[in-house]
């Protein structure tokens, strides 16, 4: 079985309502006519995989996929005001809602949360997965500038360890764009940066300790996180600022985490993930049907591992399925 954890989905609900016009992310045209999803720095292409369901499932059939989670992508509720935040939150997860009972043996999907608002993240977190049968939420590397390791997000930490469900953190701009502004810097390194620095938070912060149930799984393959693990250890070794909220090393912590392959080709990178965190902590996905997905890349990387069948399998699938609860995992 081939589960992509990671795709997107932003629904025509949403895409129509920012249309209009009046809200922080805005809907624009390119000279070539193509839409543009645009907020601060970066942009998503829009096309029909991300609204079109019958679209996605030409996708997975073609490239072999057997279940697609889908989640909604930058630049996320957060953006706008509170009021529109948990509105556009609501309809969004009825949206996708509807979108998998359309399809239930193919689709799942992640709650959009409004972020902005902590405590209504958790409410809504609890609202998607306990009425609307969503696997999970969508967490980011930063929420207009604040980390996820501050404590103001401890209510939906706990909702989801109640819940027992994941929490996807997918990278998103830098709370400082001018070192990314050119040669479109945002996606290529200001994403794994953020996404680095907000595992590295949620493990110093003490938040992982807090709540060691707690299942974060971290887009891109966490960054940089694999390769930086020593050098973060070494860190909590030599600097008490580290470790004023630990009583172990911080890998420990980031071991806990899972790691998603989208966006990171290059078996090298994959197996030094593999290496860190185990294969049952590394799940495949695509980033489908963002510009820079490659579907049938990210399987053959994984192909090409040689590793033993059942990790190669874990990878593949079975591990996003034990996450998600699926019949397969």
């Amino acid at each position: 079985m081939v589960i992509d954890f990671h795709t997107h989905f932003y629904t025509s609900a949403y895409l129509d309502e920012i249309e209009k016009g009046g809200y922080h992310a805005e809907l624009v045209r390119d000279v070539d006519g193509n839409r543009l999803l645009k907020l601060d720095g970066d942009y998503s292409m829009i096309n029909p995989g991300h609204f079109d369901a019958g679209r996605v499932i030409e996708h997975m059939d073609r490239h072999g996929v057997d279940r697609q989670l889908l989640s909604f992508s930058i630049p996320g509720l957060h953006v706008e005001d509170p009021r529109a935040g948990r509105r556009l939150a609501r309809v969004v997860n009825e949206s996708l809602a509807e979108t998998v009972a359309r399809y239930p043996d193919r689709l799942a999907a992640l709650a959009v949360l409004p972020l902005q608002e902590a405590a209504a993240s958790a409410v809504e977190l609890t609202r998607a997965v306990g009425e609307l049968n969503l696997r999970g939420g969508l967490l980011f590397s930063n929420v207009n500038g604040k980390s996820p390791g501050d404590e103001c997000f401890h209510d939906l930490y706990a909702a989801a360890v109640s819940l027992d469900v994941p929490l996807f953190l997918h990278p998103t701009s830098p709370p400082s764009l001018e070192p990314f502004q050119k040669f479109r810097l945002v996606p290529i390194a200001g994403f794994p940066f953020d996404t680095t620095l907000a595992a590295i938070q949620l493990a110093l912060s003490g938040t992982m300790a807090a709540f060691p149930d707690l299942k974060i799984v971290l887009g891109n393959l966490g960054g940089t996180v694999p390769y930086l693990a020593g050098r973060i250890d070494q860190g909590y070794i030599s600097y008490p600022e580290a470790r004023e909220k630990l009583d172990r090393p911080p890998s420990e912590y980031l071991k806990n985490m899972y790691y998603e392959t989208a966006g990171m080709p290059g078996g090298g990178a994959v197996r030094l993930a593999i290496d860190f965190a185990g294969a049952d902590h590394v799940l495949f996905g695509s980033d489908f049907p963002q510009q820079i997905a490659d579907v049938d890349l990210g399987l053959r990387i994984i192909d090409e591992l040689g590793l033993h069948e059942v990790d190669s399998q874990r990878i593949k699938g079975l591990n996003a399925a034990r996450l998600l609860k699926e019949k397969d995992g």
